[in-house]
């Protein structure tokens, strides 16, 4: 087989490439998400002048099928392979060969990372490991506590939950000037004249973990946390 690997850490840099892939998929995947909630919204006009909107409604379906959790997985495996190579590649350049059983350890306690820790950073020298000992929960690096959960949870039990909000505003042509609005383009049916109204449906809010963490946000501080250790690490190469 071709080794394409030129630098101890290209296989690192490009699951940071694919992992900023998934998250622009799944951004996209969220507008079309939105899109959709704006289609589906029910809503009539008052029979009053300005017959402005009334009787807005949800729409029945969320449209967050299960792709966007599989977006999420995979994004925080790719996140989660940088580290485990990352340490692989330690391993290698401090003992001077490769070595068996690596990966890059999370732990709560710092008895945890003592014992069950350091067994996996079997050929790091004690510079490194005292780096990524920094980069524990238990000294307050919350990113990498979050990546670890998230990643368990994927592989090992099923897809990430998770739920949101969202918010609804609906703008009518008989009220304002719609070129100056967001939103779906629809029409509805005058209340009184029968005729056909422009109208503009904008669906908007905020995809959550369980916890009631933000997803959006907390991928992007996982992702610039792997990506800070990357480059932390890389002058030693």
């Amino acid at each position: 087989m071709v080794n394409y690997l030129r630098h101890p850490l290209d296989g690192c840099r490009d699951r940071v490439r694919r992992a900023d892939e998934h998250l622009v998929e799944l951004e996209r995947e969220v507008v079309v998400m939105f899109e959709k909630q704006a289609h589906a919204t029910p809503f009539c006009l008052a029979p009053n002048p300005p017959h402005s909107v009334t009787n807005l409604r949800l729409p029945s379906e969320t449209f967050a099928g299960v792709r966007l959790g599989t977006l999420v997985g995979e994004i925080n495996y790719n996140l989660r392979c940088v580290l485990d190579y990352l340490v692989y590649a330690l391993a290698e350049l401090d003992s001077g060969t490769p070595q068996k059983g690596t990966q890059f350890p999370i732990m709560n306690a710092a008895k945890d990372f003592a014992g069950r820790g350091k067994a996996m950073l079997v050929g790091v020298n004690a510079a490194h490991i005292a780096a990524i000992e920094q980069l524990q929960p238990y000294h307050g690096c919350l990113w990498t506590g979050q990546l670890r959960d998230l990643s368990n949870m994927d592989k090992h039990r099923h897809i990430v939950p998770g739920g949101g909000h969202v918010e609804i505003n609906v703008h009518s042509g008989l009220e304002k000037d719609l070129s100056r609005c967001w939103g779906v383009e629809r029409k509805v049916l005058h209340p009184l004249t029968g005729e056909q109204v422009d109208v503009k449906v904008y669906a908007s809010g905020e995809l959550v973990f369980e916890d009631g963490s933000l997803v959006m946000d907390t991928i992007q501080e996982i992702k610039s946390g792997v990506a800070d250790t990357l480059r932390r690490f890389e002058p030693d190469f």
